[in-house]
């Protein structure tokens, strides 16, 4: 009866290493992949795009225009 409990928490234990070892080599393959695809397209000599700066300038334009249209609305 001892023994068949060791044995069974053993294993049990085992396939756990087991599936956590997998999953790790599972992460690391989905690493790897998402580098390769994306190790061609950085090129270091062209700036990469703001795109925040980009959109909150074209928003503080918008915000600044409607202001000006408000303000001369109300001192005609």
């Amino acid at each position: 009866m001892i023994i068949k409990k060791e044995t069974i928490k053993r294993n049990t234990i085992d396939k756990m290493q087991k599936r956590k070892k997998e999953k790790k080599s599972q992460v690391l393959e989905d690493i790897l992949e998402e580098y390769c695809l994306k190790r061609n397209s950085f090129n270091p000599a062209h700036p990469s795009p703001n795109l925040f700066i980009g959109k909150l300038e074209f928003r503080m334009k918008q915000y600044y225009n409607n202001l000006y249209k408000t303000t001369n609305r109300f001192t005609e």
